[in-house]
């Protein structure tokens, strides 16, 4: 027997769903990888209230001073290749956090390429366990950051009344809330990703029993090249059926007919 068309339109269509939320898992992941870059580089992390020359704007490694009102005109003083140059150890936790979740979302891209030879459970579990490391660094990185406000440097540009988790005259910059939105991104895609290994199809053929049968929820599925598909259920019966009750209820009637003569 073989599965009729019905039930390998619903088998194709659940594929091709599958395979849609997993290509859409894979874009977001590197749409997340270029966020995490991005706050990772640019210093708009905190910043001066003020948009003219002489203000000053601070990012995870560097501190920028505005020389003309101009786009792109900045003075910066430290270099991503230096950690020796960044202003306050909570800044360079931070920055070694932020860093090490860029490293892992590239290499959950890197490992799209297990795709190709393993099957797709195992790379979804492998990646959704990068992606939740890397959500833990974004986490620790955007927490730990405040840390370093007390910094004379930090009191210098924000003002005296700045200080642990207290910015003063300074507000949060661009790259500071998009580095918050992306812990929440990168935990969604660490979800999603455990979710399609654990929805992922199993081959048609282990659905397939003997004769055509085909597993289902409520009992067995017999799929026929004719005949459309129907349930088998249990039924109670009683030893010797209808007729065995007829013949015990026309004995008592016989029973009851000859007490009935003999009176």
């Amino acid at each position: 027997m073989e599965v009729n068309d019905k039930a390998h339109h619903y088998y194709t269509d659940y594929i091709k769903h599958s395979r849609a939320v997993g290509v859409m898992w894979g874009i977001f992941t590197i749409c997340y990888a270029i966020i995490n870059i991005v706050v990772f580089l640019q210093p708009q992390w905190i910043g001066d209230r003020r948009n003219v020359a002489g203000a000053y704007y601070v990012g995870l490694y560097d501190w920028c001073e505005v020389t003309t009102t101009s786009v792109g005109s900045q003075l910066c003083t430290s270099k991503v290749d230096r950690f020796d140059t960044i202003i306050d150890p909570a800044f360079k936790a931070a920055a070694f956090f932020i860093g090490f979740s860029a490293i892992m979302i590239l290499l959950t891209i890197v490992m799209f390429v297990l795709f190709i030879f393993i099957r797709p459970g195992p790379v979804f579990v492998a990646c959704g366990v990068v992606q939740s490391v890397a959500t833990m660094c974004m986490f620790l990185g955007c927490v730990i950051f405040p840390a370093g406000w007390d910094n004379s440097t930090i009191k210098g540009i924000c003002g005296a009344e700045s200080g642990q988790y207290h910015l003063g005259d300074c507000e949060m910059r661009w790259a500071y809330i998009l580095a918050i939105i992306g812990i929440f991104d990168c935990l969604f895609l660490a979800i999603l990703a455990f979710v399609l290994a654990c929805t992922q199809p199993k081959s048609l053929k282990k659905y397939i029993g003997a004769n055509g049968i085909v597993r289902s929820d409520n009992g067995y599925m017999v799929e026929t090249e004719s005949k459309p598909s129907m349930i088998i259920q249990p039924v109670m019966t009683v030893p010797g059926g209808a007729d065995a009750y007829s013949e015990y209820s026309h004995a008592s009637n016989k029973r009851s007919k000859k007490e009935d003569f003999s009176l």
